[in-house]
């Protein structure tokens, strides 16, 4: 799965915003999202055999609310026409195993995002590898070459920009933005 496709499954400007721009947060909800919801696929099985549709609608319900807070507008969606299954007694193994695909796919996008936001690097020391991080970044942003999340969490620990415009120049890679990338690391710095 291409890191194209991923971005429809989580909009990360979105949740951000929704968040007031505290991406730690959005990592630690996210992160809750992923181990609580990632086995929804058996427990809405379970609880179909068990004859408890009212677990399946309560679980459906959390998700598509979350979904929708949260900028995975695509399970947002597939979690309403779930409730309208259940409310007909419509919901079928095919309509199961699609939306257990669905979820497994927003997890992966959100798990993406995560990484970039958190993964632990280690801090180049002088200020001339900052300043050739920066350079190549620069190149393959012009190239229009995709990032791999941890390339792009090394180029963020290794460019000297403050927080604010490190969220930004992250926000825009991820959402395939260049131009906008390109125009925060071409910005004055203080640091020059």
């Amino acid at each position: 799965m291409g890191y194209t496709n991923l971005m429809n499954y989580f909009d990360s400007q979105f949740a951000v915003s929704q968040l007031n721009g505290n991406i730690e947060l959005l990592c630690r909800l996210l992160t809750k999202f992923t181990e609580d919801y990632h086995d929804t696929q058996d427990k809405i099985v379970s609880a179909q055999a068990a004859g408890n549709d009212d677990a399946i609608n309560l679980l459906v319900h959390t998700i598509k609310g979350v979904s929708g807070n949260l900028g995975m507008q695509h399970l947002h969606e597939h979690s309403k026409i779930i409730e309208n299954n259940l409310k007909q007694n419509q919901l079928d193994n095919n309509a199961i195993i699609e939306y257990g695909d669905n979820i497994s796919k927003t997890i992966a996008a959100l798990r993406a995002f995560i990484d970039v936001q958190v993964a632990p690097q280690t801090v180049l020391s002088d200020d001339v590898n900052n300043e050739e991080s920066i350079a190549s970044l620069i190149s393959v942003l012009q190239k229009n070459q995709f990032i791999p999340p941890q390339k792009l969490a090394r180029y963020m620990q290794n460019v000297t920009l403050d927080e604010t415009q490190k969220s930004e120049l992250a926000l825009a890679i991820q959402q395939l933005n260049y131009d906008t990338a390109l125009s925060i690391l071409n910005a004055p710095r203080t640091d020059q």
